[in-house]
């Protein structure tokens, strides 16, 4: 796959070889082509087009096989470890739902059993002289060497044979400079060690590397961190634990290690000179002119070298085999395969910039009003008992006092649109509006007929809120958005971003602060707030929602603790509770909590650089975010209880839980829903009956809890293609109706208003309408 560095745009794929073991050192890229390697020969890809340009084809007369084990280039000569055939692969797929997740395992062929056909293992060195392909010189050892053990630098080949030899050739003519043999260096090096699990890390990882003067063994399959001689082989020193990840610097080896293994080494004597951060599990670590980046617990490390200090980039974490990739003065995180306490997902790349927690720039103008005429809008005649909010109102309590129909039809369906996601529905007055990934804010009569239409300058994740006859939308170019409710008339708009930037996400150019968690009203006031992650700065704002003038914000919550650079990330839909304005807020911090009335952000600092949380935002992963969970208690005290994690991958059915005895506290559980549904708990402080639960392994987008009756959206486990709109007798768990719907419900996609008319908005762009029958 090759992917433009500075957009992130796909710009050609190429299959893989079948069978083919692809973890190891045989991709090279140059200004114009690609040199890949394979079973077959060394294919030259137009770097433009990913046609194949050439190839190189090793002579059978030069080595045992055709398979290229290793690559190394410098100076318009292609250097190669080649030889004998190798144990197939098969593709492992993971066997979870959700956002993937490694499917660990000792794989066909990753115990390196026989280095006659193991991954990497050859006999014969090549040098090609890549402007016409001819073979300057070839070497021929007698034994098998390990690609996992080969490295380059200046003019030498450093080479490993497992248990019996470490050597060196030069470049010029491959001729053999020295081979060591020596006891003491072969059993400090020690034999390889099984590797292949998520605590140690994968057993195709590379495990030796050079300076100038030294050599250097480390990684999961090592005992211990060796170092020898690049003149001669011999041993130099030696470490306790060999299970690092290394970066060489002139200032010393930083040697990334599990727990406290972590350390920064002299060259010479192996001294420790500091200690790092603690480094998790398998991922690689790499460096640039100033940093060291590994993988931390939940997200990942930065070390400053010129002061040793750490910094945390909470949101994503290394990909396993690649690490931090730094290139054009950028950084990239690629694709990797499991949740890991994370909230960003995919290829992503960061570029030089301070955090934005400065107050925002004021040109061009945060607040621009597009009338005269802000005080008197058209009334819409909304209810009380109307649904004029994400999930119902300002605390997305999910509930009305309407009662939910004992019986409905279907009286009519409208496109909202065709080829983006709508928001939810809300209802005030007799209109109903939803917005969509267009842009578009959609007004329409209760017989589905459309009143208004607006757009704003970007995606609309969540749906609208209602409120003094007005609707008020965030929308992803960082700006909310105020219009008449009745015509649509536009009032105003303001900027909650600190300036205007955007950027390429996941296919769309948004605001590198999108107003991605819908708006608040609560008190008179409107709440909104504009973010991605943490380093790149939070923004709340709370307005006047009749003139849009700024009444208070807050800029600094992406930054809490300086001394790591760690803070709030937006990663949720904002709503109130408890008298305070809360989001999802990423790794370090689970929820975002700040003061009504002055912003101020109640969370503490944490100067660990570690995380704990996990997001899949929905805007962002519609496909992993879109199940609810749901805790409501009735009058009663009875419990209506449905858990489902972050991502989609587990869930527990639909239970009515018995009422806790007087004074006891609920059980506490994490919003994600994914350690506790994974039995790492110590379990509820108080045991408690279902009084029903519903067997039909129902998985849910949405809820609204009536006095005696649930209404749900959603479909049976594992088939996604049955999605349905259902009642549920509360007292009873049983279903009181039922209709299937064309398409999945959206996230909170239903909405009722105060005649007990029921409205789902749906995956396929459609706005549905059921009535009392």
């Amino acid at each position: 796959m090759c992917i433009n560095a500075f957009n992130g745009t796909i710009l050609w794929k190429r299959p893989l070889p079948e069978g083919f073991m692809i973890h190891r050192n045989t991709m090279i890229g140059t200004p114009d082509a690609l040199y890949m390697a394979d079973d077959k020969s060394c294919k030259i890809i137009d770097s433009e087009t990913g046609k194949i340009r050439d190839e190189i084809v090793i002579d059978q007369k030069f080595s045992d096989g055709p398979v290229w084990k290793w690559m190394g280039m410098q100076d318009g000569v292609l250097y190669a470890l080649v030889g004998n055939k190798e144990v197939k692969v098969d593709t492992q797929k993971s066997a979870r739902r959700g956002l993937g997740h490694w499917p660990w395992g000792m794989w066909k062929g990753h115990d390196y059993s026989d280095p006659k056909n193991a991954f990497g293992f050859g006999r014969t060195f090549v040098a090609i002289d890549i402007s016409n392909k001819q073979i300057l010189w070839h070497f021929k050892d007698q034994d098998y060497i390990d690609s996992r053990g080969v490295c380059m630098k200046n003019g030498r080949i450093f080479y490993y044979c497992p248990d019996k030899f470490l050597a060196c050739l030069e470049t010029k003519k491959g001729k053999q400079l020295w081979k060591n043999n020596d006891p003491k260096l072969l059993a400090s090096i020690g034999s390889n060690q099984r590797a292949q699990h998520y605590v140690t890390g994968y057993a195709t990882t590379t495990y030796l590397k050079c300076s100038d003067d030294y050599l250097f063994f480390a990684g999961p399959q090592r005992l211990h961190l060796v170092s020898a001689s690049a003149a001669d082989g011999y041993l130099m020193w030696e470490k306790e634990h060999g299970n690092l990840q290394l970066v060489l610097r002139k200032d010393g080896i930083y040697a990334a290690g599990p727990k406290e293994t972590g350390m920064k080494l002299d060259y010479a004597t192996g001294d420790v000179l500091a200690a790092l951060p603690t480094r998790r599990a398998c991922t690689r670590a790499t460096g640039s002119v100033d940093s060291i980046f590994f993988r931390t617990r939940g997200g990942t490390v930065r070390l400053e070298t010129a002061t040793d200090s750490a910094q945390h980039i909470a949101p994503m974490r290394p990909p396993c085999q690649d690490g931090v990739i730094v290139s054009n003065g950028l950084l990239y995180w690629g694709p990797w395969m499991c949740g890991c306490e994370l909230s960003l997902y995919g290829h992503i790349s960061l570029g030089p910039e301070q955090n934005s927690s400065t107050p925002a720039a004021q040109t061009p103008p945060r607040l621009t009003r597009y009338t005269d005429q802000l005080e008197t809008v058209e009334p819409l005649s909304a209810s009380e008992q109307d649904w004029t909010a994400f999930r119902g109102d300002a605390r997305q309590s999910s509930s009305t006092n309407v009662a939910i129909p004992v019986k409905t039809k279907q009286v009519w369906t409208t496109k909202v649109v065709s080829n983006a996601l709508p928001t939810a529905p809300v209802v005030a007055g007799d209109l109903i509006f939803v917005g969509d990934r267009n842009g578009a804010i959609s007004a329409f009569d209760l017989e589905g007929k459309p009143v208004w239409k607006r757009y704003t300058g970007g995606a609309i994740y969540y749906p609208p809120t209602i409120a003094q006859d007005r609707l008020f939308v965030g929308s992803a170019d960082g700006r909310v958005y105020a219009y008449a409710a009745r015509t649509g008339e536009p009032l105003w708009s303001f900027r909650v971003a600190p300036t205007v930037r955007w950027i390429p996400v996941y296919g769309k150019l948004i605001s590198t602060w999108p107003v991605s968690g819908g708006v608040v009203v609560h008190d008179n006031t409107l709440y909104a707030a504009a973010g991605i992650a943490h380093f790149d700065g939070t923004h709340l704002v709370a307005l006047d929602p009749i003139s849009g003038e700024l009444k208070q914000e807050n800029n600094t919550s992406g930054v809490l603790s300086p001394t790591v650079n760690s803070g709030i990330s937006l990663q949720g839909s904002l709503y109130v509770a408890d008298d305070e304005l809360r989001f999802l807020a990423g790794g370090v911090y689970e929820l975002a909590r700040y003061d009504l009335k002055t912003l101020k952000c109640l969370n503490a600092p944490r100067s660990e650089v570690t995380s704990q949380y996990r997001t899949a935002f929905y805007p962002y992963y519609p496909e992993y975010g879109k199940y609810l969970s749901i805790e409501h208690t009735l009058a009663d005290r009875r419990e209506l209880v449905h858990d489902a994690s972050y991502e989609g991958s587990v869930f527990t059915n639909l239970t009515l839980k018995e009422a806790l005895p007087p004074g006891a506290p609920k059980e506490k559980k994490e919003v994600a829903r994914w350690l506790s549904m994974r039995a790492r708990r110590t379990g509820q402080a108080i045991k408690r009956k279902n009084l029903w639960e519903d067997q039909q392994q129902r998985r849910f987008t949405s809820f609204i809890v009536s006095p005696q009756t649930l209404l749900t959206a959603g479909h049976p486990d594992q088939q996604p293609e049955k999605p349905f709109l259902t009642a549920i007798d509360i007292g009873e768990g049983t279903d009181l109706w039922s209709h299937p719907l064309p398409a999945l419900a959206v996230k909170g996609g239903t909405a009722i208003d105060s005649h007990g008319r029921i409205f789902v908005t749906l995956e396929n762009g459609q706005l549905c309408c059921f009535t009392p029958e």
